[in-house]
């Protein structure tokens, strides 16, 4: 952790939330590299925030590729839920700047290992008994691998304000296919 400070203010603010009675707001670490730098914040938090309800929940963005390789150990180390942070994790996984004017066109979060680290992630998460959100620009974007974030299992999809009701009906049609096919297969 480059500077403690910050997550301090941050566990401060987030226990005045708590106390003004706000008691849905958990608490999603960025850029966590490693079990080390989780376990670094998660005894942070639980130094400086005594009063800390049960109910709430640290979790990490899934942003950084290495999340892909040590969910479990982060889980056994409490981390309580994942959100893949779409742009971020095409970026480094395909190592395009998104600034970049010259390869931005390169960049696409349906690249293929992309959409394959995505899957990854939300079976791990279901393995290991966890939630996983994704957000990002991909959900709005490219509004067709909505079917296969549902088909995986994911388990909210969160999109800016201005395409909340396109998404909205995207996830509902993804939803209604898969009632389909689960049915169209039973019946055979």
């Amino acid at each position: 952790m480059q500077e403690p400070s910050l997550l301090d203010l941050e566990i401060s603010i987030l226990s005045q939330v708590h106390q003004l009675g706000y008691s849905n707001v958990n608490l999603i670490l960025p850029f966590v590299r490693s079990v080390e730098e989780f376990q670094f914040c998660r005894s942070r938090i639980e130094s400086k925030w005594q009063e800390k309800p049960h109910h709430s929940q640290i979790g990490i963005m899934a942003e950084v590729p290495s999340v892909l390789f040590l969910l479990p150990e982060s889980v056994k180390a409490g981390v309580q839920g994942i959100v893949i942070g779409t742009n971020d994790l095409t970026q480094l996984l395909l190592g395009v700047d998104r600034e970049k004017e010259q390869i931005a066109s390169t960049f696409d979060s349906r690249h293929p290992a992309v959409m394959k680290a995505i899957q990854e992630l939300i079976s791990l998460a279901k393995t290991c008994g966890i939630p996983c959100s994704i957000c990002g620009d991909a959900p709005a974007l490219y509004p067709e691998i909505i079917d296969n974030l549902i088909r995986w299992g994911i388990t909210f999809i969160s999109v800016n304000v201005n395409v909340v009701e396109k998404t909205y009906h995207a996830i509902a049609r993804a939803e209604q296919r898969l009632i389909l096919e689960a049915a169209r297969l039973n019946s055979l």
